[in-house]
């Protein structure tokens, strides 16, 4: 099980994926907003999306965490 946290405080402007998608290492899941400036967050490992914490518009925390990655 793989953690996604968001890397620091900010808003999920975009989910890219949906509970049950397979992932790779390099799948966008997310576009966080942070200073005015879009960071895309990709998976980081190969897995299935288990859990999604957050919704599009969603205030996030920094080490919040986003969603889980299954068998990672």
């Amino acid at each position: 099980m793989h953690k996604i946290m968001s890397p620091m405080p900010g808003k999920i402007t975009q989910i890219l994926v949906r509970i049950g998608d397979s992932v790779k290492s390099d799948t966008p899941i997310l576009v966080h907003e942070a200073m005015k400036m879009e960071n895309t967050i990709f998976a980081g490992c190969e897995g299935i999306i288990q859990e999604i914490y957050t919704n599009e518009g969603d205030p996030v925390q920094q080490d919040q965490i986003l969603l889980i990655v299954e068998n990672c």
